[in-house]
């Protein structure tokens, strides 16, 4: 996780307090507390001990550093690339520009009748949003972290750091947010946004018809032995899918799906045979593409297929941002901390625009039944 900074200055604020100083690694100034410390402010441990501005920003750095180094990204930023626009933004736009050429014999056109290229281009265009929140520490807190010497505890910061994953990864995953896994109570937030596992451009093959189906089941689950091959078919017909309605642009290098559909293939295997389905397909897989592909288990995707809302399955060209990505405008990040009410309070926000999905060729759903 980054850090984004904002230099507020050393200065009181309407409403508040004074605003900490920050440097350019998103951490208190230390030389801003020092001098802070030589003019007598922000000694908020009066009469226990006079250094009072070091040790404060000491501490509050402590638990800044320990976010950072802590924090791991959540699925979303495994499975797509980041898309950078300006954290100021109020929309992104990436257009595409699209082309049909052809070709003539030489001695059936004159002079002035050679062919020529047909250009179009398709704008692709979304909202920006700023998302925040932010953690506090009460003085008698930071008094005994600077008397003892015991580092503040973390565990608000991590908890509010993970609030804001939660929301990018349904967000990127399906548009929604809510619950954990973006279904069963999860909520729109008035954003307007599908996400990589909702999109209405991308295909759905959906394992129940006749003219996709390959194993006996419409459910890898409840396959059984003798379904091996046939499911192996399912996992190659998805690669198929992308690869043929791209016209031969995109192979997927990225399969995700949820952690059922992924047991299931770890385990099925045919008597007699010690490779089961996913071994077997990762290889099968690796030499028709020419390099290894990934599975990523993503239990967002457990429940947002079309058969009865059961599991999907998503082929994705993943290492062509030109296929899909999210849009940052500022990974979350602390940007203010600020004296407060007997306290002291971090603000920290995130800029984000969601999920660009530019070519939808480069994408495949399977659906499967639960």
């Amino acid at each position: 996780m980054e850090l984004q900074t904002i230099d507020l200055g050393g200065v009181s604020g309407g409403g508040g307090g004074t605003v900490l100083r920050l440097d350019g690694e998103g951490l208190i100034d230390m030389q801003w507390a020092a001098s802070m410390q030589l003019a007598g402010q922000m000694d908020f441990v009066q009469g226990v001990r006079s250094d009072s501005a070091i040790p404060l920003a000491r501490d509050l750095n402590y638990i800044l550093q320990f976010v950072r180094e802590h924090f791991r990204p959540l699925k979303y930023a495994t499975v797509l690339q980041s898309e950078s626009i300006p954290d100021w933004s109020e929309r992104w736009e990436i257009s595409k520009i699209t082309g049909t050429g052809s070709v003539q014999l030489a001695s059936q056109i004159g002079r002035e009748d050679i062919v020529t290229g047909d250009f179009s281009r398709a704008t692709t265009t979304g909202r920006v949003f700023e998302i925040v929140n932010g953690y506090k520490y009460w003085n008698r807190e930071l008094i005994r972290a600077a008397v003892t010497g015991i580092n503040p505890q973390t565990e608000r910061a991590m908890v509010q750091a993970q609030a804001a994953e939660e929301f990018l990864d349904a967000l990127v995953a399906t548009g929604l947010v809510g619950s954990q896994y973006g279904s069963g109570g999860a909520k729109d937030l008035g954003l307007g946004l599908t996400g990589l596992g909702n999109d209405a451009n991308v295909v759905a093959d959906g394992l129940v018809a006749g003219a996709t189906k390959a194993s006996s089941t419409t459910s890898w689950t409840t396959a059984v032995a003798a379904d091996f091959a046939l499911v192996l078919d399912d996992l190659h017909n998805g690669l198929s899918a992308v690869y043929n309605r791209s016209k031969e642009k995109h192979n997927a290098d990225t399969i995700v799906m949820p952690l059922d559909e992924h047991n299931a293939l770890n385990r099925l295997r045919p008597a007699g045979y010690p490779a089961n389905v996913l071994e077997t397909f990762m290889r099968e897989w690796s030499a028709r593409i020419g390099k290894p592909g990934r599975i990523i288990v993503w239990d967002r995707f457990a429940a947002l297929g079309t058969i009865s809302a059961g599991p999907r399955v998503l082929y994705l060209n993943a290492s062509d941002k030109n296929v899909a990505a999210y849009i940052t405008g500022k990974p979350y990040g602390v940007d203010q901390v600020r004296e407060v009410t007997r306290g002291f309070e971090a603000n920290a926000s995130l800029v984000t625009g969601g999920t660009r999905i530019l070519d939808s060729s480069g994408m495949a759903y399977q659906d499967l039944a639960a």
